[in-house]
């Protein structure tokens, strides 16, 4: 299999009210050399358009039935750019990061408008059918935003392909969020609102609870709640398409962390590319900001910095979080965790 230049008409935005799609006229290395392809990826260059809905009929794959589609699904913070990266080889495989169109279908999803009879009855099935079509035949996997996690139940029921859960554990979600200052804090409370609906559940807690909460505290109900979700959306794929990863076991032993979710995904990319991945310049990288070094010792020591800045408030947090909503799931590692031989503990 070999990688092609054919330019094609990738679905970057969706309009609900319209009932549009943006079209971009690209190829597999441009898409595959975004670090996102949300709102910050420049496509100054390209030729674009908005077309009804049921343009993305013919762009769909073309057998019609549920696409090969892998994806990784997660927290935030927790490798999956980086990881989305080393499984991306032209011709073989190609992955996508963010795609836009995305975060628009599940809010579309949430809003009830993709519900039989209503308008975007069509979108989720199309959407997914396109974003599986590469020119090279190359299997497509697809690292959604967390905004757009929503969709893993409909991508379990739509596609026939495999779905890593990637996360971090609370504290080191939480060390994230406090590395991040004000605009990381507003990233949680409006994930927090992305989400607060998905699960389906009354909240324990008043509006004034919620106003009072300090953004940490949003921040660790964030986590948890994302937890729920997808353990919920596992569930959904069965344990033959569904495995965990915690980003602390693919940092200690990124080489077979990479074959492992070679052979999940089932892409063949081969011990070379393997090798090549963990020995080359990716893993030095920070893979949100090719141009910037960073490592995993650059990692933990930030982490570490963090840490000892919040002291015993770190612990609270954790703490106050399994108490603050008890019947909310999700605060253990799942038992259907990806392994691999001579994999160790962390």
């Amino acid at each position: 299999m070999t990688a092609s230049a054919e330019p094609f008409w990738f679905p970057a935005d969706l309009d609900p009210a319209r009932r549009a799609v943006l079209l971009v006229e690209t190829d597999e290395a441009t898409l595959a050399a975004q670090p996102f392809l949300d709102r910050r990826w420049d496509r100054r260059a390209l030729q674009e358009r908005w077309a009804p809905l049921e343009a993305l009929s013919p762009l769909a794959s073309p057998d019609g039935g549920a696409p090969n589609l892998g994806f990784i699904f997660h927290t935030s913070f927790c490798c999956s750019t980086l990881i989305a990266a080393a499984l991306d080889r032209r011709g073989r495989s190609l992955a996508l990061r963010e795609p836009w169109v995305l975060v628009q279908l599940a809010d579309a999803l949430r809003a009830g408008l993709c519900e039989p009879g209503q308008p975007l009855e069509i979108a989720p099935g199309l959407a997914l059918r396109a974003l599986a079509r590469t020119p090279s035949g190359g299997k497509v996997i697809i690292k959604p935003s967390n905004f757009a996690n929503r969709l893993a139940r409909e991508a379990a029921a739509r596609t026939s392909g495999q779905a890593l859960f990637l996360y971090s554990d609370l504290p080191s979600f939480l060390l994230s969020i406090a590395k991040g200052g004000v605009q990381l804090a507003r990233y949680a409370r409006s994930l927090f609102g992305a989400v607060a609906g998905d699960l389906g559940e009354r909240m324990p807690f008043t509006g004034r609870d919620l106003l009072e909460m300090s953004d940490l505290e949003i921040a660790a109900l964030v986590w948890r709640m994302q937890m729920a979700d997808l353990r919920r959306a596992s569930s959904l794929y069965g344990p033959a398409r569904a495995a965990w990863l915690d980003c602390e076991a693919f940092l200690a032993d990124p080489q077979g962390a990479i074959a492992a979710l070679d052979t999940f995904f089932d892409l063949g990319l081969g011990p070379d590319h393997v090798e090549a991945v963990t020995q080359g310049p990716l893993l030095g990288r920070h893979a949100k900001a090719p141009g910037l070094a960073f490592t995993p010792a650059d990692r933990q020591a930030q982490a570490a910095a963090v840490r000892a800045r919040l002291g015993a408030d770190l612990e609270r947090l954790v703490e106050w979080s399994r108490t603050a909503w008890p019947a909310l799931e999700g605060a253990e590692a799942p038992a259907s965790q990806l392994t691999w031989p001579g994999q160790s503990g962390h």
